[in-house]
């Protein structure tokens, strides 16, 4: 069924553009003057003896991978000469170079209101054999929208310039009389075959877009159909993005994501400089939302895609190699050099589409914003693209092999630049569910205007979402700053749905104050039903979050929030009381669960681990005055046998660490019991010579340990009848 957001995403693969992915044009060399020192002058078209002494005051070339600089000729080999010791007399280049470089603007599609400004990044030789395999530049600036190749005439063969983009290619080479200057955006594929004899000489330099390309103007022949299937899209109630049995028809959308062509950086993402198609595309969408009464944000999407493949075998290739490519045999100056091409074979051939996944991270809503960071995964139902994610290169892939359960299959990600859509009346819920932060500072900003309604009405549209944002929320001052929301919006039900979703393992004793007074406008009732909330979401977080303690170390801080909570008077006082029940509470649990682990050394590992927050319980106890508090903690721990005894000890020891000078009154009774267990045990009768039992622990009934322990407790067997000895 074809739905609006196909119908889409062909309107405005149709949204007609002038340009392309990469555009050469030639120079006349009377104007190019070129010195390197060590070299003198450089005589065109280069002579093989002049490139050869520009190799001898050259380097290796490295190259970067992420954040490092490598030295490999596998992947990179040609010589660079140090720019130091480049001059080019800038003023007679740019009589052809500046009319060239508007002539490139114009070719790759940008608007006659913006300018490309070149700046000189490298000089390059290539001799035979020399190469750089297929790579991506990365944007040496904000303003860097492409890499510009200048090659100098000479006698060489091979080394062929190949860019790539969205499955296609254009290969390019160099006439041997004039100047060859190659455009092309920065996140093209390319690269440079292998010189076969000679040497190619270049400069490279980094294109810069000045001016802005966000000044285009939309075709008005398609801003009505896409207007159109923005209102069909937020109108009509969607399908489940992956069929489930049972599964129900969605409500209506409430946002749209047009994945853009071209890849971007946050440092280069901007709406003034897009880039080729996505500045027209982008113009088109604006107007359409204009008209549908939407909102649009530029964002940057993270895609993962998981596909069924096979790996190509050689048979498969005619004559059982891989087949050449017309563009291969080219000569120099063949008229079709620089034309377009299907892309290389990959060595595995995708499928069908199993799963695929997409992430915004960040995003601009004003014209000239500047990135901001978002967190927000986008069904893929609402997500087309006129370009699909399969036909652009990866930034990484992963090929896993047949596993048996399953087959081939190949995982690939993808940056892509983004347009998101969504209704006005929906702006509020659409930015904070990617930004939770960003929501609690809008409502905070509208409750200290004296907008409470407002602030509540607003709060309620947080409720299909909130719920699963905010439980992952980790930023500093999140926690305290929707305690302080809860409790100004002055309306129960609204506060809850707010702050129930919080991890308690985020109070901390800066957020202390605010969980008071939250109680306190609330009630007791109310922040009881808060807490044990809280506690029972334990298994929906990650407990070993990099960014928070687990509930252990969290409970075992319990002492010093209670002691801020104190200071708030009474209904601090009753908050610190519901955190003490509430956490012993799940201590117990802890405890049971710690008890029937079947190995003894868990068992006695797990105990211990329990001790600092068991005795954080019995000292926040103490401090409130609340004895109640300690009455069944203790009945369940000095239960009259030894099987807490280590767990006591580590109590005991935790409880003079915490507390120096104040753990006694807490932790008597528990100090009382453990001494009169072990001198029950010192005091027992020492063990006859003859007897070898020994007390088997209790746990494990399994029928391995039911017959050890028949053998430990017969005091005259030692060997086991039929095990080795």
């Amino acid at each position: 069924m074809t739905t609006s957001q196909d119908v889409l995403a062909a309107l405005l693969g149709e949204v007609a553009t002038p340009g392309a992915f990469s555009a050469r044009r030639t120079a006349p060399v009377d104007d190019f003057e070129l010195d390197v020192r060590g070299v003198g002058r450089v005589i065109l078209p280069v002579s093989a003896e002049q490139a050869n002494q520009l190799c001898r005051v050259g380097r290796p070339a490295t190259y970067g991978l992420g954040d490092k600089t490598l030295l490999d000729a596998r992947v990179r080999n040609t010589w660079e000469i140090p720019i130091s010791r480049v001059k080019l007399n800038q003023r007679r280049w740019a009589k052809a170079f500046v009319p060239a470089l508007d002539c490139l603007r114009a070719d790759l599609g940008l608007p006659p209101g913006c300018r490309l400004k070149a700046e000189l990044h490298s000089m390059l030789v290539y001799g035979a054999g020399q190469f750089f395999v297929p790579h991506q530049d990365s944007e040496k600036a904000d303003a860097m929208v492409g890499s510009l190749v200048v090659t100098l005439p000479s006698s060489f063969k091979g080394g062929a310039l190949v860019v790539r983009h969205a499955g296609m290619s254009a290969t390019y080479r160099s006439p041997k009389k004039s100047l060859s200057l190659v455009a092309f955006y920065a996140d093209c594929r390319h690269e440079v075959r292998p010189v076969t004899s000679g040497y190619r000489v270049t400069l490279t330099y980094n294109l810069l877009l000045q001016g802005d390309a966000a000044t285009v103007d939309p075709p008005p022949a398609q801003v009505d159909p896409v207007a159109a299937c923005l209102r069909g899209h937020f109108e009509t109630a969607a399908a489940p993005a992956r069929r489930t049995a049972g599964a129900a028809a969605r409500e209506p959308a409430r946002r749209l994501v047009y994945l853009l062509d071209h890849e971007y950086t946050a440092r280069g993402l901007s709406w003034s400089r897009l880039k080729g198609p996505d500045a027209m595309r982008a113009a088109t969408l604006q107007a359409a939302a204009v008209q549908a009464g939407c909102e649009v944000v530029l964002a940057l999407a993270d895609i993962h895609e998981t596909w069924d493949c096979m790996e190509q075998e050689e048979s498969s290739w005619y004559g059982g190699s891989k087949p050449r490519r017309w563009d291969d045999e080219l000569d120099e100056d063949d008229p079709r050099a620089g034309g377009q091409s299907l892309g290389d074979h990959d060595r595995y051939q995708l499928e069908d589409l199993i799963d695929w996944d997409v992430t915004l991270v960040c995003w601009i809503d004003a014209p000239d914003g500047e990135p901001k960071p978002v967190s927000l995964s986008i069904d893929p139902s609402d997500v087309c693209a006129s370009v699909p994610s399969v036909e652009l290169p990866p930034y990484a892939s992963e090929y896993e092999g047949y596993m048996g359960n399953y087959g081939n299959t190949m995982d690939r990600w993808y940056h892509r630049a983004a347009l998101v859509v969504w209704p006005q009346h929906q702006a509020f819920a659409a930015r904070a569910e990617a930004s939770p932060l960003w929501a609690l500072g809008t409502l905070s900003a509208r409750l200290g205007a004296g907008g409470a309604a407002e602030a509540q009405e607003l709060t309620a549209t947080l409720a299909p979402f909130w719920p699963r944002v905010a439980r992952g929320e980790t930023a500093r001052g999140f926690f305290g700053k929707a305690l302080r929301i809860a409790r100004d919006l002055d309306e129960p039900d609204s506060a809850a749905m707010l702050v129930t979703p919080l991890r308690v393992e985020m109070l901390g004793r800066r957020e202390a104050p605010a969980l008071a007074a939250l109680a306190g406008r609330y009630g007791e009732g109310w922040a009881r039903d808060l807490l044990q909330r809280w506690f029972a979401a334990e298994r929906l977080w990650a407990p070993a979050s990099p960014k928070g303690p687990d509930r252990t170390e969290w409970v075992s801080s319990l002492l010093g929030l209670c002691e801020v909570l104190l200071r708030s008077g009474g209904p601090g006082v009753s908050a610190a009381s519901l955190l003490i029940r509430e956490s012993w509470a799940w201590l117990r649990e802890s405890v049971v669960r710690a008890l029937a682990a079947a190995p003894p050394s868990r068992r006695e590992e797990a105990l211990s681990q329990l001790g600092r927050p068991i005795a954080a319980v019995l000292l926040s106890a103490a401090l409130i005055a609340a004895p109640e508090l300690t009455e069944e903690p203790l009945r369940f721990l000095c239960p009259g046998n030894d099987d807490l005894i280590g767990c006591l000890m580590e109590v005991l020891r935790s409880a003079r660490a915490l507390a120096p000078s104040g753990s006694s009154g807490a932790t008597g009774p528990v100090e009382d019991y453990c001494r009169r267990r072990l001198s029950a045990r010192l005091a027992r009768p020492p063990r006859a010579e003859d007897d070898w039992s020994v007390e088997f622990p209790a746990g494990c009934s399994c029928e391995l340990c039911a017959r050890l322990e028949e053998f430990l407790g017969d005091p005259a067997r030692r060997p086991i009848v039929g095990m080795d000895q």
